[in-house]
């Protein structure tokens, strides 16, 4: 499964950290001391090996007897941290939040093991100019051989960060970065408010122009700010991404099925229900569905049920679909272009993450299910229900 990040950018309603707001250039900055992971929808985790030795800290609270040292780094600082291992496996840990050498003088840490057997906590450090951001870490088991690469490893992500609010067009927008922001850094822009962003639509790259609403712009950075100007490029306006909610008209198109037949989307469907299914062959979360599209299928399909796949496989793999479909007892027509994520109707529906799946009535094209109603063992009694509704009206 291909994991993306999901942002998502609001204006309204922030818990400021910072007592004052920062302007560089047309861009207002407001630092937020926690919570950011939520509001990006996600978080990219650095790895920080306990392969330092014991001359970064200064002092260790007393009754560490096993310690393992290691550094989290966050911009052009390094936070030194230390994972005390007991015989028992009882781990404690503790971080440098205010870098001076000395770990029994910072504030709390919460280090807690999970019934998995990983541990998992939080901290804040010490940012400078009086900002405290707040950090996530975790550990996976280190008798767990399946990641044994990892035992000498604490993982973490920033939950600290900050909002970076502008206009466009005379249109107020923001967005979220995560930690620091940096001069590669992709910005997200929630241009249809609805909560979520497009990574194809609504992504916006330091230093590169883009075009949302009108106007050509471009995002500079400077000295760790961020500024606003209109680039010297003239760019047409990015269309918006698909609104692919629930009572939403399906989107059209044609394409020819694995076994060489004509589609015609959706009214090639016509006094049916479709489900379209982004998936493939290497997708764990997919293959993990499949009993309950068979049952689905087998419960339903004479009744006026049908499915539609889309192979997500790359070039070269049609005959390893084509036997997964046999192996798998599939019966369903299937799309194959072997053009992995940039597959046609994936990039039409804006698909950044898979399975990903739309019920359909194919005669009026209306939208019924979502990932939220169309995955799991509940599947066969929905598609029972809809198929009823559809025959009483």
């Amino acid at each position: 499964m291909r994991i993306k990040r999901l942002v998502s950018s609001c204006v309204m309603g922030l818990a400021v950290a910072s007592s004052a707001a920062v302007f560089a250039g047309d861009v207002k900055v407001n630092f937020l001391e926690s919570g950011v992971t939520a509001k990006v929808g996600g978080y990219r985790p650095v790895r920080a090996e306990m392969d330092q030795e014991a001359s970064i800290v200064k002092k260790l609270p007393q009754d560490f007897a096993a310690p393992k040292y290691g550094y989290f780094v966050f911009g052009d600082s390094k936070y030194a941290f230390v994972v005390d291992e007991a015989e028992d496996g009882t781990q404690r840990l503790a971080v440098d939040s205010n870098r001076d050498g000395d770990l029994t003088d910072d504030g709390e840490v919460t280090w807690k093991k999970q019934p998995t057997g990983m541990h998992s906590g939080e901290a804040k450090i010490d940012l400078g100019d009086g900002k405290l951001g707040k950090i996530m870490m975790y550990r996976f088991d280190p008798e767990d051989k399946r990641r044994e690469q990892l035992k000498n490893t604490v993982l973490y992500y920033s939950d600290f960060g900050f909002e970076y609010a502008f206009q466009l067009d005379g249109k107020d927008f923001s967005t979220f970065v995560s930690g620091m922001l940096t001069e590669e850094a992709r910005l997200p822009i929630d241009r249809d408010g609805n909560g979520r962003v497009s990574q194809r639509f609504e992504m916006a790259q330091i230093g590169k122009p883009f075009n949302f609403t009108g106007t050509t712009y471009v995002l500079g950075f400077s000295k760790g700010s961020l500024d606003l100007r209109e680039a010297d490029t003239k760019l047409p306006q990015m269309p918006l991404p698909p609104d692919l909610r629930l009572g939403k008209k399906a989107l059209t198109f044609s394409a020819k099925t694995i076994e060489g037949n004509e589609v015609e989307f959706p009214k090639s469907f016509a006094g049916k229900l479709v489900m379209l299914d982004c998936w493939a062959t290497w997708c764990g979360p997919c293959i993990a569905e499949i009993p309950n599209m068979k049952q689905a299928y087998a419960d339903w399909h004479d009744k006026g049920f049908e499915i539609l796949g889309v192979s997500f496989d790359s070039e070269g793999q049609e005959d390893k679909v084509k036997e997964f479909l046999t192996d798998k007892e599939l019966p369903w027509p299937q799309i194959y272009e072997g053009k992995g994520w940039d597959t046609s109707i994936g990039v039409q529906h804006d698909v950044s993450g898979i399975p990903f799946v739309l019920l359909i009535d194919g005669d009026t094209g209306e939208i019924i299910g979502t990932s939220r109603e169309l995955r799991g063992e509940k599947l066969t009694a929905f598609i029972g229900e809809q198929l009823e509704r559809k025959a009483s009206k």
